[in-house]
């Protein structure tokens, strides 16, 4: 059977219309500017925010956000598949409530999926269920994905802040810079990687990192800007031989270590504590790369970290790194001085990776990381007496790896089992790949209601399967208009009249 798309025709075309003046969103009026922090918890399936809960409480709520009053869906499509622009502004892909949770049998999908990184295996996911399979077509990439939200502009797979005619988008950065606010990134994967770059660079390619990373250091659009991909340090924290300029290029490398890009640049992890600590002040700009390859924990190998059973990968952590909340307090920490506010867009970018290897135990471990920089921003903000002029929003850019039940192939939607705290959740994987679902998001503090302005429908597979919400979702586009009118003190946005 399908989800019965007619019994959503008269809420959809409620539009916004709430069942309660505690939900309404705020009438339109002047408003002072907040701060905003972003979270983005990349690839975070629907089961991946619950796969953490059960390793670390035995239960799926206890995060930081499980009780913020806004909770919301947001769809994740681009506008095309396509590689390269395509010159025109047609919708090419969509979501659709009744085929994405369709129940009905399928033929077995026998399509093999190619792995997203090298050395991994090509998978086969046969999915018999019509509504998996849908969800693992015509998905987004993670470049369109940060470009709708960094933009609010819907664009072709591959493209940093760039439109499907190939034209420079206005970033929301920007937008803060104009209303006088610090900006900063912060990722656990490399910062010229996809979601960071989307904040501060533009390129036609999300793979021209050298280019995206010129831009986002020579530009005056972040004053912080921290995250892996340091380029004489391999996966697991130890010099290389030969360095790696993958993800920066040998001139921005060499001008940050003579102090040409200008502010402060840091890589020890001592130097990047005493920031995070408040130990040591920091003037201008702000640059940090800590000693390590491609992500802080993700990579690393077990034959050299060695066993810890008290891990959900039963791999032992590298030592003497940074993890995600010392980074993210000190991106706090430089942005903070900023009087008027700011903008800080954090990242957990390795669960993504995670998921596309669809590794449990590390997912667990970069979503609990992931969860611990959110707590640790509310405790610097309420510490500050500041948590009441900050809108915190944490969400994912799209799905990746749709993780169901053990029985998830005989049983549809299935949720993953739990095993209690402190134990594995029993899973089965249905893709090795991103996904077209209803994403998960909550927001909380000042003008965190406007985005209730947005809701485009309700969608019964995220009420009544996921148990997220009343069902109610906005696009992705609807995140930088609401934070953009946040950090301008300006009323409440509404989508544009079509």
């Amino acid at each position: 059977m399908t989800l019965p798309i007619l019994a959503l025709l008269p809420l959809v075309l409620a539009g916004c219309a709430t069942s309660s003046r505690e939900d309404a969103a705020p009438a339109a009026k002047g408003r002072e500017p907040v701060s905003v922090v972003l979270f983005i918890s990349d690839g975070a399936s629907f089961e991946t925010w619950n796969l953490a809960g059960y390793w670390a409480r035995g239960q799926r709520d206890g995060a930081p956000w499980s009780g913020w009053p806004v909770r919301l869906g947001m769809t994740t499509f681009p506008l095309n598949t396509s590689r390269t622009p395509t010159m025109n502004a047609t919708p090419m892909v969509r979501y659709d409530p009744a085929l994405a949770w369709s129940t009905e049998s399928a033929a077995p999908d026998q399509t093999p999926q190619r792995p997203a990184f090298p050395g991994e295996p090509t998978r086969l996911y046969p999915s018999p269920f019509a509504g998996y399979q849908w969800l693992k077509k015509d998905y987004t990439d993670s470049a369109a994905a940060g470009t709708a939200l960094a933009t609010g502009v819907k664009t072709y797979n591959n493209a940093i802040s760039v439109d499907n005619f190939g034209k420079a988008l206005g970033l929301v950065t920007e937008a803060a810079k104009r209303a006088g606010m610090a900006t900063g990134v912060v990722s656990s994967v490399p910062f010229s990687h996809a979601t960071p770059a989307v904040f501060g660079a533009n390129n036609l390619v999300r793979d021209n990192y050298h280019e995206i990373a010129r831009d986002m250091l020579r530009r005056d659009r972040l004053d912080v800007v921290i995250g892996a991909g340091h380029p004489l340090f391999d996966d697991n924290g130890r010099p290389r031989a030969t360095p790696d300029f993958t993800f920066i290029g040998p001139d921005e490398w060499n001008a940050l270590r003579a102090g040409g890009i200008g502010g402060t640049f840091v890589e020890t992890t001592a130097d990047i504590r005493a920031i995070a600590d408040g130990r040591r002040a920091v003037e201008g700009r702000l640059i940090a790369l800590p000693q390590v390859g491609s992500t802080l924990q993700f990579r690393r190998d077990a034959r050299v970290a060695g066993e810890d059973r008290r891990n959900p990968s039963g791999t032992a952590f590298t030592q003497g790194l940074p993890d995600l909340p010392t980074l993210t307090r000190a991106a706090l920490n430089r942005l903070g001085q900023n009087e008027r506010g700011f903008f800080l867009r954090v990242e957990g970018g390795a669960v993504d990776w995670a998921a596309h290897a669809n590794d449990t135990g590390r997912i667990i471990e970069e979503q609990l990381d992931f969860e611990a920089a959110v707590a640790a921003t509310i405790d610097w903000l309420r510490a500050r007496g500041r948590l009441g002029r900050t809108m915190i929003i944490v969400l994912t850019d799209h799905g990746n790896g749709l993780p169901l039940g053990p029985d998830s192939d005989r049983i549809v939607w299935q949720p993953v089992t739990n095993r209690g705290k402190g134990r594995l959740p029993e899973v089965r994987w249905h893709s090795g790949t991103h996904t077209n679902e209803n994403t998960r998001l909550w927001a909380t503090g000042a003008g965190s209601q406007c985005l209730l302005n947005f809701v485009v429908g309700v969608d019964p597979g995220l009420r009544d399967i996921v148990r997220h919400n009343d069902g109610r979702y906005i696009d992705n586009t609807a995140i930088e208009p609401v934070v953009r009118a946040a950090l301008e003190g300006a009323p409440c946005p509404r989508p544009a009249t079509r």
